[in-house]
C-alpha cells in the first residue's frame, strides 16, 4: 500500500512518496513536520491535553532514509506541558518540534467581538489546480487539492482545500490533526509572490497555533506572503475545515534570486 513511510521496528523509513519539489531524493517538509507531530499526537492523547502550539525547526535537508523520533518533556505542568520531539538520521538531527500542550477546560467564553466566520465554499465546488503544478513533487502527487481563490500557478494570496490521500506511516489513518500539519507546510506554496524561473523561497521554520482541534481530513489554507528587505519575508496563514477556522500559521520565508542560467533553462 502507497504510504510516506514505512515503520521498521523503531524506525521510519521514506518511501519515494515523500519526496520534495526541490529533488526528489530529498523530503517534502510536509513530510517531516508531519512525522513529528505524530509523535506530539500521540502524547497528547496520552496526556488528556490538547496540542495549542507547534513549532518546527527544520535544520538541514534530509534524504529518503529511515528515521529516528526522540522524544523529551521540557516541562511537565499541571495546567500546560511543554515538549520536544528531535528527528534523527542516525545521529543527525534533521528537524526539531517544541510543543505546547495545554489542560482541556470544561467550557470556553462566547467572545462578542469576534466577526462571524465566513462561510468558505466546500472542497467540492472547488477547482484543481493544473497538472504540471500538481506533479512539483512525489509527496504532492498523493495531496488532493481544491481551489476556491487564486491559484498555484500564478503568484499572489490564495485559498485552497487539501487532503492527503496515502497513509503518513503504512497502516495508520491520517488524523485530523496530521492533515493540518502536512497541509501547514504548503502555506507559503499557496501564496507564493514570485516567478519561480528568477527566485528560491525555504522556510526553515513553521509555527501552528490552534485554537480548537481540527476536524475531518479536508483543511483550508487561506495564505498571504509579506516581503522585507534582505531577502526577508513573511508568510501567514488561516487553517480552517468544514467548520471555520481552527488555527493560524506563520512561516519565516528567505527569498534568494536564481543564477542567471538557471533563469534561461
Amino acid at each position: 500500500m502507497t504510504a510516506i513511510f514505512q515503520p521498521e521496528g523503531t524506525l521510519f523509513r521514506a518511501t519515494e512518496h515523500a519526496g520534495g519539489p526541490w529533488s526528489p531524493d530529498m523530503l517534502q517538509g510536509s513530510a517531516t513536520t508531519a512525522l513529528m507531530a505524530r509523535e506530539v499526537e500521540r502524547l497528547a492523547v496520552r496526556a488528556g491535553f490538547a496540542v495549542r502550539r507547534l513549532t518546527f525547526d527544520l535544520w538541514r535537508p534530509a534524504g529518503l532514509r529511515a528515521f529516528v523520533v526522540e522524544t523529551s518533556v521540557l516541562r511537565d505542568g499541571r495546567k500546560a506541558k511543554t515538549v520536544q520531539v528531535r528527528l534523527l538520521d542516525g545521529d543527525t538531527e534533521i528537524g526539531r518540534c517544541t510543543a505546547l500542550m495545554t489542560a482541556q477546560g470544561e467550557e470556553s467564553p462566547r467572545d462578542p467581538f469576534s466577526p462571524p466566520a465566513s462561510e468558505d465554499r466546500a472542497p467540492e465546488t472547488g477547482s484543481p489546480p493544473p497538472a504540471f503544478a500538481q506533479k512539483w513533487s512525489r509527496y504532492f502527487q498523493n495531496v488532493s487539492v481544491r481551489l476556491i481563490e487564486g491559484a498555484l500557478e500564478k503568484p499572489g494570496p490564495a485559498a485552497a482545500w487539501m487532503r492527503l490521500d496515502v497513509p503518513l506511516v503504512a497502516g495508520e489513518l491520517n488524523t485530523p490533526l496530521l492533515q493540518a500539519v502536512q497541509a501547514a507546510d504548503f502555506s507559503s506554496g499557496v501564496a507564493q509572490i514570485v516567478d519561480m524561473r528568477e527566485w528560491t523561497f525555504i522556510n526553515p521554520e513553521v509555527s501552528l497555533y490552534f485554537f480548537r482541534p481540527p476536524e475531518g481530513d479536508w483543511i483550508l489554507i487561506r495564505s498571504r506572503t509579506r516581503v522585507g528587505t534582505s531577502g526577508a519575508g513573511l508568510t501567514t496563514a488561516t487553517l480552517s475545515d468544514r467548520c471555520g477556522p481552527f488555527a493560524e500559521v506563520m512561516q519565516a520565508m528567505s527569498f534568494e534570486r536564481r543564477a542567471a542560467a538557471a533563469q534561461a533553462s
